[in-house]
């Protein structure tokens, strides 16, 4: 099913509510008053969410997805007000707005690590051995729930051209160029995400081979 993705701009905030039970509420990106954030985006109750292991999305009683607000990261761990298949990234308190509508916290996402490293790769293709330099970059996200009910952490992770991802976990999905990925961080964790992307780069067989 194609998914869809609406992202806008903001030139003004509203001022960020106290945190209460019902958790994070979600913001509109556009510059005209944002609507009621939809029910979807709301914490839960402890009562209505399992604990679920990184990566699983909690289930309410009964097998269906449980409500749990989303907060949604770029590659650059800039907080989105986006909204993705239905369901808008919450505000986070405390969180740095920029100009840009974007809002940034270090402590909810930052990047741990960015590397980038590259080796020869050799492979047999109808008989003739090819080589290629293979260009890998990694970067590992650290992401931290710092509220008392799970939260869905949705990476958007853009994808240059020319290049795939190759690591584990694989994305959730592919957005046109932007692999997303989703993870589950408990009340007060921090968990880890590494993303690795590769770009093969053939390399011209030697004269006279």
């Amino acid at each position: 099913m194609l998914r869809m993705k609406v992202r806008s701009s903001v030139s003004q905030w509203a001022s960020l509510v106290a945190l209460g039970a019902a958790g994070w509420t979600g913001c509109s990106h556009r510059s005209a008053p944002a609507p009621a954030p939809p029910a979807v985006a709301m914490a839960p109750s402890a009562a209505t969410v399992a604990p679920s292991a990184v990566g699983e999305t909690p289930e309410a009683p009964g097998g269906a997805a449980a409500s749990v607000p989303e907060v949604h990261v770029n590659q650059d761990c800039l907080i989105l007000r986006d909204n993705l298949d239905g369901v808008q990234g919450i505000s986070v308190p405390g969180g740095q707005m920029l100009p840009s509508g974007e809002e940034l916290d270090p402590v909810v996402c930052h990047l741990e690590s960015k590397l980038t490293s590259n080796h020869v790769q050799s492979t047999l293709v109808n008989g003739t051995v090819q080589h290629s330099v293979v260009v890998v970059q990694q970067q590992q996200y650290l992401l931290q729930n710092p509220i008392a009910q799970p939260v869905v952490f949705v990476v958007e992770h853009s994808v240059p051209d020319g290049w795939t991802i190759d690591s584990v976990p694989q994305p959730t999905a592919m957005e046109g160029k932007i692999a997303i990925f989703k993870l589950v961080v408990q009340p007060g964790q921090t968990e880890r995400l590494q993303v690795a992307e590769q770009h093969l780069i053939p390399l011209a067989p030697p004269a006279g081979g």
